[in-house]
């Protein structure tokens, strides 16, 4: 069995985090350390040269012929002939023709070396067992010459015992009523271009799914790619080429089936495209159809990845977003972690969901960023993917810490736009917030406990939103100013405070937030927005605020 460890990512998370709310109500705010994670990319033995080999040209060891209902193998000390072709020795074999319910079968008990098949302009089809199965073998690669079509009734197309390679130039169409390929230890697709029909999972793994070139396109009735073993380290990685799915369940699907899991879902390089339980038209059910699914975490890098899903797009037990061009829409989460969300850098934009970013704790320290959800954009809250403990006015589990020290952060939600159920820290970036109409959320929320903290310490805020729960920073060394103020969609919001900054409002508002490290305490300054002007006054606190009620400073 290949360990995680000895393949897998060089991802560094190199974190000191708050735990729970912390830093107390105190002006200074508590502190925040720095959130670091390393680029994502993948170990260098992720692929061996094997795996690449273009024995295409040269002279085959043995040629397979297919015809009809049997085949012939041209060197009999290499395997056998008949309606079952095996093979026994390592070595290159071209095959060629086409048959029905014929089978080759690769025994080589020995596993001294790789066995490539060429398969040059094949067909196949078998109504009682796969089309290719692999019993022994050191590795199995499958170099697709011309137009290839693999189809098998009851059965997996190919099913390989131990590990598969596919690559070439040609095209490969695999289909079966049950899973395409099955595979139990590593799968990777390093060329050809892969069509696969699957009535179940289109590509079944127990230890790896490693994609590195070709296009792989897979339309499945269960998921698009599943992993599982016994021993919790099945990983899922992509460096590059295109991979496209439409599965009815989860798109990839990484995870454990008993054992502690140590795997990983990462995506370093290439593009993925996933559209799960028929997208996010459709309404979330009690069927798992999420985009991106791991038991472990998930890592995105310099990707082009876009995710329609009727679940959570991007779900895992952690979530690092590094790099790339990521575009979600989900009828549930746009991105959900059960531990941290880190957001570092790339291009992240969620266009629908229920919450847009959900986790225990977020992390938001570059990237540009950009939330559309009918509830919370941000939600920093205890809780797994099927389930959260929401932070209300009245009361609250006082857990999960929002942290934002850079990037660009907008937001346009439903309910709360900026929500933790413990602390919110900004020390850095610019966030722009545009919060519900409801007088039941706010533009920011944060958690009710003793030691939660709302604190600015840099960065610039523009948190637009209703008054009924509007809040105001109340810990940091920035000033801060809540103010009642209408506006309607169309206004643009502008500070005299030499900073330059301006938003145009896409929707009507009636309380702004606003903090910038322009502003100086002991100073004035006007806010506009469309017709309206208001005052914002920093001479006697660091905190002002026109809002009675829930506004103002709150801890």
């Amino acid at each position: 069995m290949k360990k995680i460890f000895a393949i897998l990512i060089s991802i560094c998370l190199l974190v000191s985090l708050l735990a729970g709310c912390a830093g107390g109500g105190s002006d200074n705010g508590g502190s925040v350390d720095t959130v670091t994670v390393s680029p994502v990319t993948a170990a260098a033995d992720t692929f061996a040269d094997g795996d690449y080999k273009d024995v295409s040209s040269e002279t085959a060891n043995a040629e397979i012929t297919l015809s009809g209902s049997s085949g012939e193998i041209s060197d009999t000390t290499r395997g056998s002939s008949g309606s079952t072709v095996t093979i026994t020795s390592k070595g290159t074999y071209r095959v060629t023709g086409s048959g029905e319910n014929v089978q080759i079968v690769v025994s080589d008990s020995t596993k001294s070396g790789n066995v490539y098949l060429v398969l040059d302009n094949v067909t196949m089809t078998n109504e009682n067992a796969p089309c290719i199965t692999v019993e022994d073998a050191d590795k199995v690669i499958l170099q697709i010459v011309g137009e290839c079509a693999l189809t098998s009734t009851g059965a997996a197309a190919v099913d390989a015992k131990d590990d598969l390679t596919v690559n070439g130039e040609g095209s490969l169409t695999v289909t079966s009523d049950g899973d395409g390929i099955e595979c139990n230890n590593d799968l990777r697709v390093t060329g050809a271009k892969l069509t696969v029909n699957a009535g179940k999972i289109g590509l079944s793994a127990g230890d790896s799914v490693r994609i590195g070139g070709g296009s792989v396109s897979i339309a499945a009735g269960h998921d698009g790619i599943q992993l599982r073993n016994d021993t919790g380290d099945a990983f899922f990685v992509i460096t590059d080429g295109t991979l496209v799915i439409d599965a009815g369940y989860d798109g990839i699907d990484v995870g454990t089936s008993g054992a502690a899991f140590t795997g990983s879902l990462t995506l370093a390089g290439g593009s993925v495209s996933i559209k799960a339980g028929g997208g996010s038209a459709n309404a979330k059910t009690s069927t798992s159809q999420k985009g991106l699914k791991c038991d472990g975490d998930v890592n995105v890098g310099d990707v082009s990845l876009t995710v329609d899903a009727a679940d959570d797009a991007v779900s895992g037990a952690n979530v690092n977003i590094t790099a790339g061009v990521t575009a979600l829409s989900s009828s549930d989460d746009g991105v959900h972690a059960d531990g941290t969300l880190n957001i570092t850098g790339g291009n992240l934009t969620v266009s629908k969901a229920y919450e847009g970013l959900e986790a225990e704790t977020v992390n938001v320290a570059g990237g540009e960023i950009s939330v559309t959800a009918s509830d919370d954009g941000v939600n920093a809250a205890g809780g797994s993917d099927t389930a959260s403990t929401e932070a209300g006015p009245w009361g609250s589990a006082s857990t999960g810490t929002l942290n934002v020290s850079g990037g660009s952060l907008y937001v346009n939600a439903g309910g709360d736009g900026l929500d933790s159920n413990g602390s919110l820290y900004v020390t850095g970036g610019t966030v722009i917030v545009e919060g519900p109409a409801d007088n039941g959320n706010g533009a920011l929320d944060v958690g009710d406990g003793a030691n939660c903290v709302c604190s600015v310490t840099g960065g610039t805020v523009l948190a637009l939103g209703s008054a009924g729960m509007a809040v105001n920073f109340g810990a940091g060394s920035q000033p801060s100013a809540l103010v009642s103020v209408s506006g309607s969609a169309g206004d643009t919001i502008t500070v005299d405070d030499g900073s330059g900054f301006s938003f145009t409002a896409t929707k009507a508002f009636s309380t702004a937030v606003y903090t910038s490290p322009s502003l100086e305490q002991g100073k004035t300054y006007t806010l506009t927005a469309g017709g309206s002007a208001v005052t914002l006054d920093f001479t006697s606190s660091l905190y002002y605020s026109t809002v009675q009620g829930m506004g103002g400073r709150r801890f």
